[in-house]
């Protein structure tokens, strides 16, 4: 296989699409191969050769070079014919098998006749007259291209850096190759891309710098197929894989985010202090409120109690006044009514002594003897009538009980 030879003004390591010249039948492996940039080319120029392999003419020249000095051996008369024959053989095989070409998979071949453009094929095997030769071979695959956007200010004058990864596919060779090299479209597209990341930078601010990988590039996209449209490439995505503004702008960032979150952690901690010291002092409240409610309560309680046992003292007094003044009222109807039942009291009291022989009473006034000798003869009268009704035994023990009574009264 012949040398790649790497078509292109770029600098290695800045481009990263590169087209080879190399013969037809080595195009396969050209597509495949990577350079020492690791680059695989995207279009591929052929060189000018014979399309009759060599082995064919070879054979030709063998078989006629045996004919011409076989005629100098008496066995082989017969050689001469029998070479030219080979030989010819050999050449219609070769041109025959010229007439086929096989277009690389993946790739699309561009024929020119006289060196003017004849048409496009696809890949596969193709019958082609010799007047036309395949003069490129351009790749139908996807190709990515990373377009990284440094130091693009925004618009509060803070640079960003943001990586944009692009991929595109050539629909129209015959353009391309007739309007750009594979180096030059990478200056082109390149310098397209950043031109329409750096206006649309500069339309947002530092803080919305981060938030661009997920932002839609779908307008972005368009303004870039609208500069690379006339060279017959379509673009098929457009993504932006990094943003993040200067470390230094984003360590201060950070740093200021720390400190409100801190200054918000303490804020809500303070408000949570807050709200919990005006949970403790509405408990403190209620318990007040509820011991209150139980004071009043029991006051309520103890005032009815107290207006309950009034009106009950009231009553009880009301019900002695009528008492009272029932009792009026009968003595004043009866007055010696008052007089049996005192006399009667005395009397009660009387028996009671008279039944304990050893109790002593102790009179007071003339009255109070004569009241007793009364209590004596009312009270004897009846026992002596009891000892007329029993035998002669208790009467006589009763006398000694009577003696021994009066004994104890004197």
């Amino acid at each position: 296989m012949a040398d790649q030879t790497p078509i292109g003004s770029t600098a290695a390591g800045s481009s990263q699409l590169t087209q080879v010249r190399v013969p037809l039948n080595e195009a396969t492996d050209a597509f495949a191969t990577r350079d020492a940039s690791g680059r695989t080319p995207i279009v591929v120029l052929t060189t000018r050769s014979m399309r009759v392999q060599r082995l064919f003419l070879i054979v030709a020249g063998i078989a006629i070079l045996v004919g011409l000095f076989g005629d100098r051996f008496a066995t082989l008369e017969k050689l001469l014919p029998i070479a030219i024959a080979v030989a010819v053989i050999a050449v219609v095989v070769g041109v025959i098998q010229s007439l086929y070409v096989r277009v690389p998979e993946g790739t699309n071949a561009i024929l020119t006749k006289a060196g003017k453009y004849d048409r496009t094929i696809g890949p596969g095997a193709h019958v082609i007259m010799p007047n036309l030769a395949v003069s490129h071979l351009v790749t139908r695959r996807e190709i990515p291209f990373e377009v990284p956007v440094v130091d693009a200010p925004t618009s509060d004058s803070v640079r960003a850096a943001v990586d944009v990864l692009v991929t595109f596919t050539i629909t129209e060779p015959t353009k391309f190759v007739y309007s750009i090299s594979a180096g030059d479209f990478d200056q082109v597209f390149q310098a397209a891309c950043q031109y329409v990341m750096r206006a649309m930078i500069r339309q947002i601010t530092s803080e919305q710098i981060n938030d661009l990988v997920r932002h839609d590039t779908g307008e972005l996209k368009a303004k870039v197929s609208e500069d690379v449209a006339p060279y017959g490439v379509t673009l098929q995505k457009m993504t932006i894989t990094y943003a993040r503004p200067p470390a230094d702008f984003q360590a201060s960032q950070e740093a200021r985010q720390l400190a409100v979150f801190q200054r918000d952690q303490q804020v809500e901690e303070q408000a949570l202090a807050q709200r919990r010291q005006a949970s403790q002092e509405a408990l403190s409240r209620q318990q007040i409120v509820a011991q209150v409610e139980r004071q009043r309560e029991e006051l309520q309680v103890q005032t009815q109690t107290a207006e309950m046992r009034m009106q009950v003292t009231e009553l009880e007094m009301q019900a002695q006044e009528l008492r009272l003044g029932r009792l009026e009222e009968l003595l004043r109807k009866y007055p010696n009514a008052a007089k049996w039942e005192w006399e009667s009291a005395q009397l009660e009291v009387a028996r009671a002594l008279a039944g304990n022989t050893r109790a002593f009473l102790q009179v007071g006034t003339a009255s109070d003897i004569v009241q007793t000798l009364m209590v004596r003869q009312l009270t004897s009268e009846p026992i002596a009538q009891a000892q007329t009704d029993k035998p002669s035994g208790q009467s006589e023990d009763k006398s000694n009980g009577q003696m021994i009574d009066l004994a104890a009264e004197q």
